[in-house]
């Protein structure tokens, strides 16, 4: 979800599907499966094929083995890790009035240094799915760490990513390997569903850089040849609608094996939905990623429009557990139907983007700030190097 200028149509058409990750994104967190509403279930699953292990398909997709890790590093520090860190803190002193435990003048009697140490204890621990008892508005900023993970790995990326034969041998066995691994993985969780160990090892690699690295060099490969001289033009008219049905197919196929075999007494869905049906949901993933390289969306003002919402995307992705719950208290709106899932969803994009444009401002010149007392102190050096060199 880190935000990236393109400039081609083709990545603009990318950048629509960053847009149209993060409201799956959001429609997944609105809900859970319900047995007795299948309509909203099937738009669950749907909305699942097209969520977060896309953008790393992106981010590999756009992945530079050339440029430093340095400027990689910078890059996340400013657009991930600050904006991240200082998103926490306003929701913490936010707390009281975004979960309905308090007022809006309960905000404003102090800092609320306990939720400060609840955030610091989450960044600490990596561990997101803790925070107060009944509200918590920071489970998905997992993506976040492991996003951050992954970015300390790009030096072992710039060497699998090389363009060079050895490199892409290197590369095209760690992409064999790891579908060996999947296949693996998915076999040991069928027959041991009940086994802790195989459960929470299983948990801890999908929440840890392992898989998302794995996208990402199946994302940089697929630009390897989308980048080709004459690649894209052969084959972007053939294979954009049947990658679209094939997103759309996988989706319902995961709907209809999900609840018949993956539905508890409680009508909740259970881990096996993510592990026996994963080459299906990899697959749907794909076919929605092709899909969006595919997409043309020309050079003109709906270009323009969609790279100003895809800027935001991050911010939309790290406020909108906080503004749905909020939105949820304020509207009383439920999820049992089609029209107000879809509906509450698109809202709740709505009000996360304008505030994101505004968090979006402050980074821009506080990026500008820094910007400017660089370029400044740049000259100032050199002329003390003048100085300092005989003549």
């Amino acid at each position: 979800m880190e935000a990236t200028s393109p400039k081609a149509p083709r990545e603009a058409g990318i950048e629509l599907g960053r847009i149209f990750c993060c409201f799956c994104v959001i429609l997944i967190h609105l809900s859970s499966f319900y047995l007795s509403q299948p309509d909203v279930s099937w738009l669950w699953s749907i909305a699942k094929c097209a969520s977060t292990p896309v953008f790393f398909l992106i981010a590999g997709f756009f992945f530079n083995e050339d440029k430093p890790f340095t400027m990689y590093m910078s890059r996340i520090t400013i657009r991930v890790v600050i904006p991240t860190i200082f998103v926490m803190l306003i929701i913490a002193q936010l707390t009281p009035w975004l979960s309905g435990q308090g007022t809006w003048g309960d905000v404003f009697k102090g800092i609320n240094f306990h939720n400060f140490l609840l955030v610091g204890r989450i960044l600490i621990t990596t561990w997101p799915y803790d925070y107060i008892p009944g509200y918590n508005p920071f489970i998905s900023l997992w993506f976040s760490f492991a996003l951050f993970l992954c970015y300390l790995c790009i030096p072992l990326l710039k060497i699998i990513c090389a363009d060079n034969p050895k490199a892409r041998r290197l590369k095209h066995y760690i992409l064999a390997l790891g579908v060996i691994f999947f296949v693996l993985r998915v076999t040991l969780l069928c027959l041991f569903p009940q086994s802790f160990t195989f459960q929470h090892l299983d948990w801890w690699i999908e929440q840890k850089p392992f898989y998302w690295l794995w996208l990402m060099i199946l994302g940089h490969e697929i630009a390897y040849y989308w980048k080709q001289p004459g690649f894209a033009d052969k084959w972007k008219a053939k294979i954009i609608y049947p990658s679209l049905i094939t997103y759309l197919l996988g989706g319902t196929i995961l709907f209809f094996m999900t609840m018949a075999f993956n539905v508890d007494d409680k009508g909740l869905i259970n881990q096996l939905y993510f592990n026996r049906e994963f080459f299906i949901y990899l697959a749907a993933q794909l076919g929605m990623f092709m899909f969006f390289v595919c997409l043309d969306p020309g050079k003109g003002l709906i270009s323009k429009i969609i790279l100003f919402v895809a800027d935001k995307t991050f911010y939309i992705y790290i406020i909108h557990e906080a503004v749905y719950h909020k939105l949820v208290e304020v509207t009383g709106i439920t999820f049992y139907s089609k029209l107000n899932y879809l509906g509450f969803g698109v809202l709740t994009f709505v009000v996360c983007l304008v505030i994101s444009i505004f968090l979006k401002k402050i980074e821009k010149t506080i990026i500008s700030y820094f910007s400017t007392r660089k370029v400044k102190k740049a000259p100032l050096e050199s002329k003390e190097d003048e100085v300092k060199t005989p003549s």
